[in-house]
């Protein structure tokens, strides 16, 4: 028989997790095969090395359900959530709509990976004032370079907080070398697409690690 989405809940095993599936129908959630991934041939939005997640329904919303693999080192998601709580208040992340022992439902949010986006002034100013929140908070996204974790849809969001913490918080310095300081393609398209003087922008981010102005950033980026 062709394994189904519910054939993945106990990954890397291939088995059914029936209490997982009685308490996901007890909460109205609906799982559904979507997702650029795959595991056992079947459609997920993401497989990483804790935990998965998976498309679906909940409340007639569209959600992201994050998953705990069996097989995870980590205890729960219940950092991750903290965080999530802490952040939505502050209008950042995807909105946390439900915490289970193993198991997050949230906001699904639609859009492409800021490297595979069209990328305006507008959501250079999103994810700087984004970032420049997380270092108030002091806490550290951890994952900003690399891009994949910055999402441009009807809005900007900044996903996946699994390794996010309490700590020395780089998240502008981060946007700022993954979108204008790397000599990745993408950097380079955008150093020339926004005109921007490298040497300008390194000397006012060292300052912003200094006083936390995120204007002398955004000056910098002449925005």
């Amino acid at each position: 028989m062709a394994p189904t989405i519910y054939d993945v809940l106990n990954y890397p095993k291939r088995e059914r997790n029936k209490a997982l599936e009685a308490l996901f129908d007890d909460l109205g959630v609906t799982l559904l095969p979507y997702g650029k991934k795959e595991i056992f041939g079947v459609p997920v939005i993401g497989k990483g090395w804790s935990s998965l997640v998976i498309y679906g329904l909940f409340n007639k919303r569209k959600v992201a359900i994050k998953v705990q693999r069996t097989d995870s080192h980590r205890q729960s998601l219940g950092k991750e959530a903290s965080l999530l709580r802490i952040i939505n208040a502050h209008g950042i992340g995807p909105t946390l709509y439900y915490e289970g022992e193993t198991f997050l439902i949230l906001e699904f949010i639609e859009g492409n990976p800021i490297r595979e986006a069209v990328v305006k002034k507008e959501h250079v100013l999103s994810f700087c004032e984004q970032c420049h929140n997380l270092d108030l908070l002091k806490i550290d996204h951890g994952q900003i370079q690399g891009g994949k974790h910055l999402i441009i849809g009807e809005k900007c969001c900044i996903i996946d907080f699994e390794k996010a913490g309490w700590r020395t918080p780089r998240n502008v310095s981060s946007l700022i070398s993954e979108l204008f300081l790397k000599k990745t393609p993408f950097a380079c398209r955008m150093r020339s697409d926004f005109c921007v003087d490298e040497e300008e922008v390194i000397k006012a981010t060292h300052k912003y690690n200094q006083n936390r102005d995120i204007a002398l950033v955004i000056d910098a980026l002449r925005m």
